[in-house]
């Protein structure tokens, strides 16, 4: 699904403030199992706030928007990362969809940086990756939006999440997930 993001908030000269994360949001997703996850398990949505103003996050029931620059991209990257690492104890990731970006003509063949294409621009084609063979963890990240869909085959997201809070506060939220799937 693709939502139209808001304009940018007007940016005012010499303005110098940047947007970092504060919070861990997450949620458990009950019902049926997506297609994309590789057997029975439990499916999560980790994402951070604030997120770009996105009509598709806003028609979820979220509301902390705020616009993103490079600290934001920063802290992206660096939760992305340590969810890999978190869930890469289990197995070895490896990218099953998806597509590695380019960046100056080479691609950046890295499974954090493959996630976040496909997080951040919806011009990515969805991306999942396991981990383990077979899998005991999949994260799945499409549309543009900073949602790190996360599957287990077993276990509790806590302490996943407080390895990727890294101190952070975490939230847990319910929202209408068929409005961000």
């Amino acid at each position: 699904m693709l939502c139209s993001l808001w304009p940018a908030a007007e940016q005012h000269v010499g303005q110098t403030e940047s947007m970092k994360i504060s919070r861990l949001n997450w949620g458990e997703i009950k019902g049926e199992r997506p297609v994309w996850a590789p057997s029975a398990g439990q499916l999560y949505a980790i994402w951070p706030s604030p997120v770009d103003h996105d009509l598709c996050f806003e028609s979820a029931g979220f509301a902390d928007f705020g616009d993103s620059d490079s600290a934001w991209d920063d802290d992206f990257a660096q939760l992305v990362q340590w969810l890999v690492d978190a869930l890469g104890e289990a197995g070895t990731a490896m990218l099953r969809e998806g597509e590695y970006p380019v960046a100056g003509g080479r691609a950046r063949r890295s499974i954090r940086d493959a996630l976040i294409a496909a997080a951040t621009d919806d011009n990515f084609s969805p991306c999942m990756v396991h981990f383990g063979e077979p899998p005991t963890s999949s994260v799945r990240t499409s549309d543009g939006h900073a949602i790190l869909w996360t599957w287990m085959a077993e276990g509790e997201i806590g302490p996943v999440l407080d390895v990727v809070a890294k101190g952070r506060e975490v939230n847990q939220m319910t929202m209408n997930w068929e409005k961000l799937a």
